[in-house]
């Protein structure tokens, strides 16, 4: 009987590799989230900003953190089920690129922020 995606997306967030990825992304989209903090009067910059300095300043490094949002994600969440390789633990996440991971923490930034798009203008 064939497992669930969920399964296997719970799986990845329980990757220690895969978590530590994850927060790096997070911290380096942080950082560009700051530099680049446009205009304070923009509908959700505050939430953008918080979440960003939120991220690098976390009160527990060994949580899973925003893994499951990332985990989550269709690409991601493919490109895992592609690599998978029953009886490797290390394949699935090993399947994910950078790149991957860093447009997915993007993708989900405004998402994790809490910015509702149906109130921006």
């Amino acid at each position: 009987m064939p497992r669930s995606a969920l399964v296997h997306e719970h799986e990845l967030i329980c990757n220690p590799v895969f978590c530590a990825r994850v927060r790096m992304a997070f911290t380096r989209v942080a950082r560009e989230v700051l530099s680049q903090q446009g205009d304070p009067g923009s509908p959700g910059n505050q939430l953008r900003v918080s979440l960003a300095r939120s991220v690098l300043n976390p009160p527990d490094l060994t949580a899973h953190g925003m893994a499951p949002v990332i985990a989550s994600d269709p690409e991601i969440s493919a490109a895992a089920d592609a690599g998978r390789v029953d009886g490797q633990a290390d394949s699935a996440q090993s399947a994910v690129t950078d790149e991957l991971i860093l447009a997915a923490v993007r993708n989900a930034w405004d998402l994790t922020a809490g910015v509702n798009p149906q109130n921006e203008t």
